[in-house]
């Protein structure tokens, strides 16, 4: 403040000093999404969602503190002309503000980055999940279906009396489902679900 020679100048290197204040802060704010970033990969889940919420909304919140500061940039040249860009305290200060705002819009492209991965990886978990739901419906169709056949109370039902009935309804539900899965299988609707897996990342 010493070296200012007029209120400007003061007011420059004050600004600066604020800005200078807010780039420390954002530095931490880089570490913890670098965490974040990493956290994606090993451990994916809703917590994880919500930090990135977190992130997201602090990020915000750092763009609204900006907003003050191009006021005051633009400001400054309106009311007392472009002479005072040619000082260094104010190209300092200039320069600090746009480390700033190009942190900031990179951090938040980061942040979308994040979304729609997290997007994608919830998109695939649902479509496996109501992908194995369906063929483990399909599989148990025949099971479900014997089972109510069976099950109905009617008085002329010679199977009910057979020596091996017991031993053929197995064979017969066996044979049924193996002949679904068979089909299933041959026309590629089971994927890699009745595959064994692997630990894997990102879609665990």
């Amino acid at each position: 403040m010493q070296s200012a020679t007029n209120a400007i100048e003061g007011f420059m290197i004050l600004l600066g000093e604020i800005v200078s204040a807010f780039l420390h802060k954002i530095d931490q704010y880089e570490v913890r999404l670098k965490d974040l970033l990493w956290q994606v990969k090993e451990n994916n889940d809703t917590k994880l969602l919500n930090k990135i919420a977190e992130n997201r909304h602090e990020i915000l919140v750092w763009k609204n503190f900006l907003i003050p500061f191009i006021e005051v940039k633009t400001g400054v040249v309106e009311a007392f002309g472009e002479k005072y860009t040619e000082n260094v305290h104010f190209k300092r200060t200039n320069y600090r503000f746009e480390r700033c705002q190009n942190l900031v819009r990179a951090y938040e492209e980061e942040i979308r980055g994040l979304i729609d991965f997290e997007d994608v990886v919830s998109s695939f978990r649902g479509n496996e999940i109501m992908k194995t739901l369906t063929v483990m419906t399909v599989l148990f169709t025949p099971v479900m279906a014997l089972g109510a056949l069976w099950g109905m109370n009617f008085d002329s039902m010679p199977e009910l009396r057979w020596k091996y009935g017991y031993a053929g309804a197995l064979i017969l539900i066996l044979i049924s489902t193996l002949l679904v899965y068979w089909f299933l299988k041959a026309k590629g609707w089971t994927g890699d679900m009745l595959k064994s897996k692997k630990k894997q990342k990102y879609v665990d």
